[in-house]
């Protein structure tokens, strides 16, 4: 009785509470959209499936399996019955079921000839089912009234009834209901519970990834998915995402450098071809054109020109695929490659030679192959400086370049393949800056790598084909 003025007051509160919850829809957008509730739901509902079929396998071997044994001996006693009656007289069966009637204690017996009920009860209950069915109904016995089972089966001369005493056994079956509530009930809460908690769990993991979606939606690229040292699945997709960023974070640097190249390296041919055209103009007005002077202005117009199709030519080759690849030789195409550079370093005193460790076959393009080598034996010529060395040398794997010129600075070796990124030194030199990145397209293509590596003096260039 003392609760009872603090529990209506709490019992309001909760019933506005929820009204107010309902009203604004919050609680149905909850448990209607939420991946929480979705989940919990359904593994309380799995859950409770598993143990109410436990349950019932449960019931069906202990109490189903006493209650079908009992009808089966109910069965079996009222076909005894039955052949008793017609192989024996009236007071010969009355006389044996007497006996039987006296010695059973888990069935009732009594038989009703017309006249006499004989048997435990002192007339049979009406209303009682023919048999196989069964009816209870209440005996008074032993100084107390307990339930029995029982039906009527008609023999020669009178009505037999059969019953059996299943009060314990409804009491067991009781039990095992109420048991099995309480177990369907617990389910249910440790379903909401646990599955609340490993819901919970899996969304967070989900959650923190989209966040970091959401913010490098915002631009902020640098953002990575936490991993945790579990190593379970979700952090193997986590290493899959952050290689993804710094993929897209790596693309957008690209894009913003070939940006800042583009304005800084084209800025002064353009400028030198409008100072051209604009003096051109002024001379058309007193004199005709030279042509040394449009001579000069195409030649500007056609590195402009040549650097842009090399750009556009180094996008292609970046989504090629090898569909057109043949089995080619790889000591054919150094050694052609090696004889086109050969005019161009003795212009410049070079010594440029081909050593062949093992032979070289492949799946690939033998023109792009020969681009790339020839690329690089071309750079290899034009940093290296006078009277350098330059050696090619064909493995079973790819190929390797050295030279005992200058080198690269360690800073430079990984933006070097960058697009119209070019050395400060190298800045005065004819180029611009694409020669390195179409080598290591035409080798990522042919599903390669490439390593630049300086050896003090000199320039150290691996290629792995396969």
């Amino acid at each position: 009785m003392a609760i009872a003025p603090y529990l209506k007051p709490c019992v309001a509160w909760v019933t506005a509470w929820w009204k107010s919850k309902r009203q604004t829809g919050y609680m149905w957008r909850l448990t209607r959209t939420s991946s929480v509730w979705r989940l919990t739901r359904m593994y309380t509902a799995l859950l409770m499936l598993v143990v109410g079929i436990l349950l019932w396998v449960l019931y069906q071997l202990s109490i189903g399996q006493l209650s079908r044994s009992q009808d089966q001996q109910l069965g079996q006693l009222i076909q005894q019955q039955s052949l008793l009656a017609k192989e024996l007289n009236s007071q010969d069966f009355i006389s044996q079921f007497l006996l039987q009637a006296e010695q059973s204690r888990q069935f009732v017996l009594a038989f009703d000839n017309g006249q006499t009920t004989y048997g435990r009860l002192d007339a049979i209950p009406k209303r009682l089912a023919q048999c196989p069915a069964l009816k209870r109904f209440p005996v008074y016995n032993y100084n107390k009234i307990r339930l029995y089972s029982g039906c009527v089966q008609t023999l020669e001369g009178g009505r037999l009834m059969v019953a059996s005493d299943d009060e314990a056994l409804f009491d067991l079956r009781e039990h095992f209901i109420q048991a099995s509530i309480v177990a369907l009930s617990l389910a249910l809460v440790l379903g909401i519970v646990t599955g609340w908690f490993f819901s919970a769990q899996v969304l967070r993991r989900v959650n923190s990834i989209n966040r970091i979606a959401q913010q490098v939606e915002a631009g902020e690229l640098s953002a990575r998915v936490v991993l945790s040292p579990r190593n379970d699945e979700f952090d193997h997709m986590a290493t899959h995402i952050n290689k993804m960023l710094a993929q897209v974070e790596h693309s957008f640097d690209a894009i913003a450098g070939v940006t800042d190249a583009i304005a800084h390296d084209l800025r002064t041919p353009l400028g030198r071809l409008r100072l051209r055209l604009e003096q051109a103009l002024l001379d058309s007005e007193q004199q005709a054109v030279s042509p040394e002077q449009l001579g000069s202005m195409l030649q500007e117009l056609d590195g402009i020109l040549a650097t842009f199709s090399s750009m556009l030519e180094l996008t292609r080759l970046e989504h090629q695929q090898q569909s057109s690849f043949s089995e080619v030789e790889l000591e054919q195409i150094a050694e052609d490659a090696v004889e086109l550079i050969q005019p161009l370093c003795a212009e410049r005193q070079q010594t440029v030679s081909l050593h062949v460790e093992q032979a070289c076959y492949l799946k690939g393009d033998a023109t792009l192959l020969f681009r790339a080598v020839y690329n690089l034996l071309e750079n290899a010529s034009k940093y290296a400086g006078e009277k350098a060395q330059i050696q090619l040398s064909v493995k079973a794997n790819g190929f390797a370049m050295s030279d005992n010129g200058p080198g690269i600075p360690e800073a430079e070796l990984d933006k070097v393949f960058q697009r119209l990124y070019r050395l400060e030194s190298s800045r005065n030199s004819p180029g611009y800056g694409l020669g390195l990145p179409l080598v290591r397209a035409i080798v990522r293509l042919h599903g390669g790598e490439i390593k630049l590596q300086n050896q003090q003096p000199g320039l150290h260039v691996v290629v792995k084909l396969t």
